[in-house]
This record gives structure tokens, C-alpha cells and sequence, in this order.
């Protein structure tokens, strides 16, 4: 099987209990971009809270926040779609 993309997590998954992201963890990345494979984050954070990580990953992927709600390209800041609910 060959795998196109890499969703992660960033509480619990990518990041440690300190928020940081491991030296394992980054060069795992980096090895899997150099393959071609795309590395997106998923995550249940705002777009503005994993902009830290997405900069330290140098990724230029689009991205899935707020526990999917707002899939959107950072690099663009640019939504896909915005799902609303009734309330």
C-alpha cells in the first residue's frame, strides 16, 4: 500500500507533554515529504493556535481545525467551506 497524505493530530499525537514537537517526530515528516507523501494537520484547535506548528513543520498543505469545522489553506487563509449548525 502506498499513502498519499498524513493527517495528525497535534495534542497527544504530534506534540509532547511540553507542546513541543519531538526530533523524531520532525524528521519522520520531513522523510515522508521527501517520498511525496502530503502531511496535513487535523486538529480540534482555531487555525490561529496551530499556526505556530504549521510554520515549525514548513508545511504549505491545507489544514482541518476546529474538530473539522473550518478546513482551509493557511498559506491562502482561504476556508474551503464553513459548516454551520443550527443552534
Amino acid at each position: 500500500m502506498s499513502y498519499r497524505v498524513i493527517a495528525l493530530d497535534l495534542d497527544g499525537t504530534l506534540l509532547d507533554p511540553q507542546k513541543q514537537i519531538l526530533p523524531q517526530s520532525l524528521a519522520a515528516i520531513n522523510q515522508a515529504r521527501r517520498q511525496g507523501i502530503k502531511v496535513i494537520i487535523a486538529t480540534g484547535r482555531h487555525h490561529v493556535a496551530i499556526h505556530p506548528f504549521y510554520q515549525a513543520l514548513n508545511l504549505d498543505t491545507p489544514t482541518i481545525c476546529c474538530n473539522g469545522t473550518y478546513p482551509m489553506t493557511i498559506m491562502l487563509k482561504k476556508y474551503w467551506s464553513r459548516i454551520r449548525y443550527p443552534q
